[in-house]
């Protein structure tokens, strides 16, 4: 299983928190986040690799640092990240990779223990052998809202036509009908919570902590954000949002 990690130009992220951050700790944080989520993608015994497209330097300085392999847009001729995801998962299926998981780097709070039961709820429903997918399947991660598509697994990956954007769990689910692609939907708490609205900012600055999200939580703590939220700065003891697992 390849992950496939699309970011955009740093300076541009995380724009709807701008009235809590500063344009340089929105690129601190979103930085820190990408970290979290690569840590996890760079030690999953399940994730062969990453690949990263991106344009942004830092991104470049980021796949270098976990390992993971660079694609640009302009080098794929292409802008926007639908293009650029199925100009991604082209490239993985001409070198005969078929299964992919799409995913995106706001989600610190992500855990390896999610990533294993996602790959392996996606497995088992395609009906897999000897750790390989036997059988086309989608298994969609959708946000908390339902509304947008936060991690996607897709077999083969090729097979769909990716349209993230406003109510893409919806476009992704209604095109899985329409050309008969198996789709599950599974709930796992980290996955499911990107970091874009001051309430989900609120929720990593309670859950982050020196085992859980642990780049985000150190930027959270140099820039002061916990104190200026009226937050605890206290290591949280018990995320409480991280102990269970739904899967439906």
């Amino acid at each position: 299983m390849w992950a496939l990690l699309p970011l955009k130009e740093f300076a541009h992220a995380k724009q709807r928190l701008a009235g809590i951050l500063s344009a340089e700790e929105r690129v601190q944080l979103f930085e820190a986040m990408v970290k979290d989520v690569l840590s996890v993608l760079r030690r999953h015994p399940d994730i062969e690799r990453t690949l990263i497209i991106s344009d942004d330097p830092l991104a470049k300085k980021l796949a270098a640092d976990y390992g993971a392999e660079l694609l640009s847009e302009a080098g794929l001729q292409v802008s926007g990240l639908n293009p650029a995801v199925q100009a991604g998962v082209d490239v993985l299926a001409r070198r005969g990779i078929d299964d992919v998981m799409v995913i995106h780097g706001d989600m610190p709070l992500l855990t390896p223990n999610e990533i294993t039961r996602l790959l392996q709820a996606h497995r088992q429903q395609g009906g897999a052998i000897a750790g390989r997918s036997a059988s086309p399947m989608l298994t969609i991660i959708p946000d908390e809202r339902r509304e947008g598509t936060n991690c996607l697994v897709c077999t083969p990956a090729s097979t769909l036509t990716y349209c993230y954007g406003r109510q893409s769990f919806l476009a992704h689910a209604t095109q899985a009908s329409r050309i008969g692609l198996p789709l599950q939907v599974l709930r796992l708490p980290g996955l499911m919570c990107d970091i874009d609205t001051p309430v989900e900012l609120v929720k990593l600055v309670q859950l982050a902590s020196s085992s859980v999200a642990v780049h985000s939580y150190d930027c959270i703590h140099s820039i002061g954000l916990a104190g200026r939220l009226g937050l605890a700065t206290s290591e949280p003891t018990a995320p409480v949002g991280l102990h269970y697992h739904r899967v439906s």
